[in-house]
């Protein structure tokens, strides 16, 4: 019989059944297509023997005036600045303090843990903090404990550490009079915890706070108790002063006597009534609502009490109170509020803020997010210097002069700053008119963080971000939605994400220094990383769709839409990434799948071929080529977390990379007969040092779509292979390529075989 070509068609498409899919690809693997042809991909190499501590949510590269090659690295717990395969920590400190003499405290004989008093320490578990000036304690030697450690939080003036020593008798305390404890800034999360990510809260109702900080009281609390103890309270709100005018039933405004101390937005209570106000302004609260849970609009006179009414929320219960004393919230609580049930909640429990009432569309004082969501880091180049900042944190700065022993400090710290955000929930530069621009930020002179804020400083001036006739900083607040996600810059503007929109902002110079204008609504983003742009496209994902922009918004089309959205753990969907490579005309999305925590699979892109694969693959951060001559990406190998240079070498930093493409179902006409295959003739083109190297051809059958496909024969081809004898019957079958091999390329060709029709049986 004349062998028959079986020409797949170029790309993986799993939008159909396999053998709907008739002459495509199915599935796929650590391949990429080229020409229509698939291909094994580059492998991958450590960038270095060094590890980091944290999984890497952020890479950042850029060239120093020195001709160095940097790379900002940030992880849940550090900020590193990468330079020649050396991790250099910048993470940011948050307070210096000397401990009371003799503070610390060593464990058993034996046992390298040491018990440390100090006292409203505001760290949490996972913080690290330095200690310098600390005695040799019971054996620990000063060496040992005038280092770098780890703490795991007691309470809120005690902590443990482990060292590398090891206590002579147990329970001695000692140290000395003049240790000095270096805290650096809180680490974060690593896993998004149920119920958070944004998208997450209350429909028209409490906007909730992250977790502000724990309960303190011994034994937990009781749910008749109405005085209870926190670890801090500092970031609970309380204010007082009385009214200054009299008030009608029908007043549409509150005057004050002092405002100073009330956030922009919340409830206060006079006498019995509750007053909801959205506004607060030169001592007169505005867009108020009378009479709010339950309490009815009364008349009051001038001099009359106005006090702050706060709300939190601990375990499912919302607990409202008027005032405390230090950490200890003892005025004006009820419990079990806004239709929540009073309850019982265990000592060291997580206690969030929960002050405003807002509808659809307003902005929230608070983040906008049930409990805590991972540490997610944003970063740009600023010259040879960096700026950073955590998602929904404080922005920073890296000069690159100080040196690489030299942390980064607070944005409004430095030299002339003026009026510099302090929380923001991205950083970047707008372009080549060079603003740096903080997205999702407090206004300008409020500490309450506004999640629909855009600001950016004067042009060329990082420290200065006051309005002036003189410069060019100014502030804008996005029209739809209630939170920015994501932003993007392109060659022509900036792109931003809210959770229902997507907005333009174009820099225009004088007078308004940037242009805003809607581009699209009912759109949005999966998380802040799901965007890359390439030339001037910019491609994303949401939670239902992929898409690009080119002038205008276009769903993407993908021939592995279902695949991916069924799979994916949409609960650590924030996780989710896009990178591009562009030395392959590529684009990723990396994600985490349906049974996984972390991310462990991708789906990819060839924007030049109009071609869809997939994969697997345990990548937390990819930047592309550029600065450096290939891309590099972080992955967690046995729980150590490494940088990687991506697309050198074929293997899997030297071990196995195991690559596959398998094909849909086949058959002979309609399916109508049987078929026998005698003969496989291989188009394939290996490449290896090893003259050995080989690829299997793997003949899957089945006889109806319904059946299991059976492993009927499986070739080993070389590059010296001509043909191969084999004998398989069936109605259907399919082609699985695939390689283990960690020094082999493969790209592969037409398939063709030696097939005659055998009975309709």
């Amino acid at each position: 019989m004349p062998l028959t070509k079986i020409k797949f068609n170029p790309g993986v498409n799993r939008e159909t059944t396999s053998y709907g899919n008739e002459n495509g690809w199915f599935n796929s693997d650590l391949i990429r297509f080229r020409e229509g042809r698939p291909e094994k991909m580059g492998g991958w190499e450590r960038l270095s023997a060094n590890s980091v501590n944290g999984a890497v949510r952020s890479l950042k590269s850029w060239a120093a005036l020195d001709g160095s090659k940097l790379m900002g690295v940030g992880t849940e717990t550090k900020f590193y600045i990468e330079n020649g395969g050396e991790y250099n920590d910048i993470t940011p400190i948050k307070s210096t303090v000397t401990l009371g003499a003799n503070p610390l405290t060593t464990g058993a004989s034996g046992s390298g843990v040491v018990t440390v008093t100090a006292g409203s320490h505001g760290a949490v578990t996972g913080d690290f903090v330095i200690f310098s000036g600390a005695t040799t304690t019971d054996g620990v030697t000063a060496a040992q404990l005038n280092i770098e450690h780890q703490v795991t939080v007691i309470d809120s003036n005690n902590y443990t550490i482990s060292t590398a020593g090891s206590a002579s008798s147990g329970t001695t305390s000692g140290g000395g009079s003049a240790i000095i404890a270096t805290y650096q800034i809180n680490t974060g999360l690593n896993t998004v915890v149920s119920g958070t990510g944004f998208g997450a809260g209350l429909w028209s109702g409490l906007s909730v706070g992250y977790s502000q900080t724990t309960l303190d009281d011994s034994g937990g609390i009781d749910a008749a108790v109405t005085s209870f103890t926190l670890t801090s309270a500092s970031l609970f709100e309380t204010a007082a002063t009385t009214t200054a005018g009299d008030i009608t039933i029908l007043s549409s405004s509150i005057t004050v006597a002092d405002s100073t101390g009330f956030p922009e937005k919340g409830t206060i209570l006079i006498g019995s009534e509750k007053i909801r106000y959205g506004t607060n302004v030169g001592n007169v609260f505005g867009d108020v609502v009378r009479g709010e849970d339950g309490t009815t609009a009364a008349t009051s006179s001038s001099g009359v009490a106005v006090v702050f009414v706060g709300i939190m929320l601990i375990d499912d219960e919302l607990i409202q109170y008027t005032g405390k004393s230090t950490n200890l919230i003892n005025a004006g609580v009820v419990r079990g509020v806004r239709g929540t049930t009073a309850a019982s909640h265990a000592d060291g429990v997580a206690v969030k803020e929960a002050n405003d009432f807002v509808g659809w569309g307003d902005s929230s004082s608070t983040a906008a997010n049930v409990g805590s969501n991972i540490r997610l880091w944003s970063q740009d180049n600023w010259g040879e210097d960096l700026i950073f900042s955590v998602f929904d944190g404080t922005p920073y700065y890296w000069d690159k002069t100080l040196g690489f022993g030299a942390r980064a400090t607070d944005l409004a710290s430095l030299a002339g700053s003026s009026d510099a955000p302090t929380i923001t929930r991205k950083i970047m530069v707008s372009g080549s008119d060079r603003h740096a621009v903080c997205l999702g930020c407090n206004p300008l002179n409020e500490s309450k963080q506004d999640l629909l804020m855009v600001r950016w400083s004067d042009q060329e001036n990082l420290a200065d971000w006051t309005p002036r006739a003189t410069n060019t900083a100014g502030s804008q607040r996005l029209s739809a939605g209630s939170e920015i996600i994501a932003a993007q810059a392109t060659r022509q503007q900036t792109l931003i994400w809210t959770d229902t929109s997507l907005h333009s902002m174009r820099f225009t110079g004088s007078p308004f220094t940037f242009g805003f204008s809607m581009l699209a609504n009912n759109i949005s983003i999966i998380g802040p990383n799901a965007v890359i742009t390439v030339g001037d496209k910019a491609f994303w994902m949401d939670r239902e769709n992929f898409y690009l922009y080119t002038g205008s918004v276009q769903i993407l089309p993908c021939t592995l839409l279902r695949y991916v959205f069924d799979d994916i753990n949409l609960d650590q969907a924030f996780k989710s990434f896009a990178a591009s490579n562009k030395m392959f005309d590529e684009v990723f999305w990396f994600y985490p799948s349906a049974d996984s925590a972390e991310i462990d699979r991708y789906v990819k892109f060839n924007y030049a071929e109009n071609t869809w694969d997939l994969g697997t693959m345990s990548r937390t951060a990819w930047v592309d080529s550029g600065v450096h001559e290939n891309p590099r990406a972080s992955g967690v190998v046995n729980d150590v977390n490494y940088v990687y240079i991506q697309e050198t070498g074929d293997s899997a930093d030297g071990s196995a990379m195991n690559s596959f493409i398998e094909s849909s179902d086949f058959d002979l006409g309609d399916g109508e007969q049987f078929m026998f295959v005698s003969r496989l003739i291989p188009d394939i083109d290996i490449t290896s040092s090893d003259s050995t190297a080989s690829v299997n051809y793997v003949l899957k059958t089945r006889n109806f779509p319904g059946d299991s496909l059976t492993t009927n024969s499986t070739t080993v081809v070389t590059s010296t292979t001509e043909q191969s004898f084999l004998r398989s019957r069936s109605r259907q079958a399919a082609l699985r390529i695939e390689s283990s091999a960690s020094d082999l390329t493969w790209t592969a060709g037409d398939l063709r075989l030696d097939i005659r029709p055998d009975g309709r049986r």
